[in-house]
């Protein structure tokens, strides 16, 4: 069990170590659990699929070389919420199925394989066995069942896992958030002392005019010419 993609998986390989081809090769996985309903019913061997890819057709495989099989640990899996310490101390069976027809003779064939909770590798990953030569491709069944331990796998359950992720994300998003929300009230603040200095400009203008207008008016009124009036004799007054 380890990351593949991003998201926490069980994965288990599979191979055909016959001479002749398997044809129409599928996989099916099944857990076997005790478990209590809901009512106090008490089932000892409770049988639940296991998600293989049925739906898209990834169980349907070409089984010309060694395939590790992977089940995405979702919410709609079993293991959702089991971390690896509740892996250790959790009793269940799973049940591994491989069935296909013989290319020479069209006979269905079938295969299985059953896995108990310590038998399980929780932060381990499958050696190659698949080497590209110059004109060809080699497999190593030697390597079949070779591990290598993968430190960096997170030893919490996939529903933990998700949850972080999402928090994770949620902060991010608050944060650009915050920032997007700071930077609009600087430019509005920008956008208030820039027409504040405009009207403070235009206040200034209006008083320089209103000055000019005030001294042009002085001027014309020394400029104008005195009106003539005519003399009046003494003896007339």
């Amino acid at each position: 069990m380890a990351m593949r993609d991003g998201k926490l998986c069980l994965m288990w390989r599979v191979g055909n170590l016959r001479k002749s081809h398997l044809v129409e090769a599928h996989v099916r996985a099944q857990l076997l659990k005790s478990r209590t309903t809901a009512e106090g019913e008490f089932i000892p061997l409770d049988q639940v699929d296991i998600d293989v890819g049925f739906d898209s057709g990834i169980d349907r495989i070409f089984l010309v070389s060694p395939i590790t099989i992977v089940h995405e640990i979702d919410e709609d899996s079993p293991f959702y919420e089991m971390s690896k310490q509740e892996l250790e101390t959790t009793e269940f069976e799973i049940v591994v199925i491989l069935e296909g027809m013989v290319e020479a003779t069209a006979m269905t064939t079938q295969c299985r394989s059953s896995y108990v909770a310590n038998e399980i590798l929780w932060g381990y990953r499958f050696e190659p066995v698949l080497f590209e030569e110059k004109n060809y491709y080699k497999v190593d069944y030697s390597r079949f069942e070779n591990l290598y331990e993968v430190p960096s796998t997170p030893q919490c359950s996939a529903r933990e896992l998700a949850e972080r992720k999402s928090n994770a994300s949620s902060s991010r998003n608050s944060f650009c958030y915050e920032n997007e929300v700071a930077l609009e009230k600087v430019e509005m603040e920008e956008e208030f002392d820039v027409e504040e200095i405009r009207e403070m400009r235009g206040v200034e203008s209006l008083e320089h005019t209103d000055t000019e207008v005030v001294s042009d008016s002085e001027c014309n009124q020394d400029s104008l010419p005195l009106e003539s009036r005519p003399l009046t004799a003494e003896s007339e007054i």
